[in-house]
């Protein structure tokens, strides 16, 4: 399981931040191959990067298809990581973060099985604010997967990942504490109690490159953190991704309402907001896309995809996927419209439409139009560059299941109202928030 971002938490003052449910704290996200990144690799050329991406978009598009037909949930792939402590006697602890996944789990003592990780296991019996979840509760009746440890009445959890990674353990609630690292002469923390969560006690995720201690989830169900701290914050959040050639400025990912991010709405497109079973993934519905005065319209013979949200919304694919239909007939009409004679496909193995030279004044305008919102992509969308010169479409054909993936979102604040089930678009220098 590769990892494409990881996160450093920065969050301001609880005054400043918890004095109603619309406000909101930040979290700076960093590309895991960004120059700040620990695990950055200067051995990796670009082209290296772009096809470990793909490769990485592929699975994560196979896997988010799997999800909508089975109980596992997909492999971490494409998820973030941030340092996060638990506990009454709180030491930070590497998570990863998936928008693709609800629960949050850690690792606990003691171990029946555990993976090795950077930091100590925590030990709940530590933590006097630690508290085991009733297989009679809400929590764990509504908890899917979950099950009950009759003899002393505690709920189960189950965490099954499609690469074969697993979490099992005990349903319990925790105080979870962030440390703020924007102000760095006066440090704050933030402190947020009764988070429930999965406390770990047989565990493997061994195929991530860097084993986190635990995950925290960003999908839509009730056992997510989005969903967990709307009481405070609102059931809100957005994020703003630097393009993939500035990583070594970061981004951002912000909980609540963060008005002071937005200098106004002038320029924001609002589209619908479309949550399947199990409620994990955001689904939008679109329409069509133009590429200059030529409109392709939305067709896909998947029942699974057809009514509602017809494509995912991922901030951990980076590649946009596409029915197949629907990216041939982008190839034809770009090939006709760029004036430049393309790469031969086996040039580049892996994406499929590829110039040399390749200059933004070539680029037809693109528009994606979505349900009551025309998103027009700017020319670092639709294409990326792969080294030596040679820039590719940033599409692929898609053989189920149709994502619109981070490249297409970059430079763009995106704003989730879970209440409200919209998504909302607006043309942003992420690199200068």
């Amino acid at each position: 399981m590769k990892l494409h971002y990881f996160i450093l938490l920065y969050l301001a003052s609880l005054s400043c931040f918890a004095q109603s449910k619309n406000d909101g704290f930040s979290i700076e996200l960093i590309h895991r191959d960004s120059t700040k990144s620990p695990f950055y690799n200067p051995a990796l050329n670009q082209r290296q990067l772009m096809y470990n991406a793909l490769q990485h978009s592929i699975n994560r598009a196979s896997f988010l298809w799997s999800k909508l037909s089975t109980s596992i949930i997909p492999d971490i792939h494409g998820v973030y990581l941030t340092k996060i402590s638990i506990g009454t006697k709180p030491s930070a602890k590497l998570f990863a973060v998936d928008t693709g996944s609800d629960l949050i789990w850690i690792q606990c003592e003691p171990c029946v099985h555990c993976y090795e990780q950077q930091t100590p296991i925590f030990n709940p019996q530590n933590s006097s604010t630690y508290k085991p979840i009733s297989c009679d509760s809400t929590q764990c009746m509504s908890l899917p997967g979950g099950s009950c440890y009759t003899r002393k009445n505690t709920c189960l959890y189950s965490a099954r990942y499609n690469d074969e990674s697993y979490s099992y353990g005990d349903l319990a609630s925790e105080t979870f504490t962030f440390d703020d690292a924007t102000n760095i002469t006066h440090p704050i923390r933030l402190s947020m109690s009764n988070i429930t969560f999965g406390c770990g006690w047989m565990n493997d995720i061994s195929t991530l490159d860097v084993e986190p201690a635990g995950i925290i989830g960003l999908g839509a169900s009730p056992y997510s953190l989005v969903s967990q701290i709307k009481s405070k914050f609102g059931h809100k959040f957005s994020y703003c991704l630097v393009p993939f050639f500035q990583l070594n400025v970061s981004s951002r990912l912000n909980f609540g309402e963060n008005e002071a991010l937005i200098s106004s709405t002038k320029h924001m497109v609002t589209t619908p907001l479309f949550l399947k079973p199990p409620k994990v993934y955001y689904f939008l519905k679109l329409l069509g896309i133009s590429i200059g005065n030529t409109t392709i319209r939305f067709h896909n013979t998947s029942k699974k995809v057809d009514k509602g949200g017809k494509i995912a919304i991922d901030s951990g694919t980076t590649f946009t996927f596409l029915p197949t239909h629907m990216y041939s007939e982008m190839e034809t009409i770009m090939k006709r419209q760029i004036k430049l004679k393309p790469l031969r496909s086996n040039t580049t193995r892996f994406l499929q439409l590829c110039y040399q030279g390749l200059r933004v004044t070539d680029i037809p305008p693109l528009i994606f139009q979505f349900q009551n919102a025309n998103l027009e992509l700017e020319a670092l969308n639709t294409f990326v560059n792969i080294g030596n010169g040679v820039i590719c479409l940033a599409f692929a054909p898609a053989k189920h299941l149709p994502i619109f993936g981070n490249t297409a979102q970059t430079n763009f604040f995106v704003a989730y109202d879970l209440d409200k089930k919209t998504v909302s678009f607006k043309p942003q220098i992420c690199a200068k928030l």
